[in-house]
């Protein structure tokens, strides 16, 4: 009986040997992300099943980003790009299909779905800026889950269990904030740009004004003027710039009127860590708490 037994012990050995084989040999799924959010939404999908790695550096948002030569070859061994979408990534395009003319990676679109949610600046161009709503931030990791699974069905499980467990954590961290705005006296803020309109409207504030209407296009005169009466009007008690820009004509404006001069970040650039973007809105939150409750 022992006999038949390590006989029977061997032969299975033996048959499911090339399916070990395969599974040791099988090549990790590479994720490349165009900017920070979507790292961290790739990567915690992931779960180290995927191998996720981010194509700007981490000083470096998609608005300032020119593109390198030597990004070429991020792009050309992904099986997976996941952006935003909504013309962040314009200059994308013409690099991956320069980077992988014959196999073209999935494009993963963080937007997809959303178009009932989507807010319109003047120009009625689309606000990318969805990310700043973390309920808009779960949805994006849902497209992202689905792709991976589409991509790596033997994985479809751990994906599926990230994916949830990510989800929650954002279901969590959009409770803390919802709580924390409620007991805000002030609702209304001026921004730099306009960065925050669907933060805005998912926790019921208001952005009356932005420093700058154009990134990189100085307010005109009677801009100022519109912006310093509106500060006046309803009582703020600060301006607020973003790290990625320089703060100078915001220290300016916050003179002539008065007020302070406070940081909300846009999450568009940092630390390439798996909680980057749940660590920023909760500092964006302690920041408004100082100046709206």
């Amino acid at each position: 009986m022992r006999g038949v037994r390590r006989i029977f012990a061997a032969t299975l050995c033996f048959l499911l040997w090339p399916t070990a084989l395969r599974a040791a040999e099988q090549p990790r799924l590479k994720v490349v992300t165009s900017f920070l959010p979507a790292y961290c939404f790739s990567v915690n999908v992931a779960g180290g099943v995927a191998e996720v790695e981010n194509l700007l550096p981490a000083a470096v948002g998609p608005h300032e980003y020119q593109f390198s030569p030597r990004d070429l070859g991020k792009l050309a061994a992904a099986d997976v790009i996941v952006v935003n979408g909504l013309q962040l990534e314009a200059w994308l395009d013409k690099a991956i299909q320069t980077a992988a003319p014959k196999k073209a990676p999935l494009v993963v679109e963080c937007a997809v779905g959303l178009r009932e949610e989507l807010i319109h600046d003047h120009a009625q161009q689309v606000n990318p800026h969805i990310w700043l709503d973390p309920r808009l931030a779960a949805h994006a990791v849902t497209n992202i889950s689905r792709a991976l699974q589409q991509l790596d069905a033997a994985h479809t499980e751990d994906y599926a269990r990230n994916a949830r467990q990510y989800i929650a954590r954002l279901k969590q961290l959009d409770g803390e904030i919802r709580a924390s705005v409620a007991s805000f006296k002030q609702r209304n803020l001026v921004t730099y740009h306009n960065a925050f309109p669907y933060f805005a409207r998912r926790y019921d504030l208001k952005v009356i004004e932005v420093v700058e209407e154009v990134p990189d296009v100085e307010p005109s005169p009677q801009h100022v003027r519109r912006l310093l009466r509106a500060v006046r009007e309803h009582g703020l008690k600060a301006l607020f710039v973003e790290p990625q820009f320089s703060p100078r004509l915001a220290q300016q404006l916050a003179r002539d009127v008065g007020v302070a001069v406070a940081e909300l970040d846009t999450l568009e650039t940092g630390p390439l860590t798996p909680g980057a973007y749940e660590d920023g809105l909760r500092r964006n939150l302690r920041v408004l708490e100082q100046y709206l409750k």
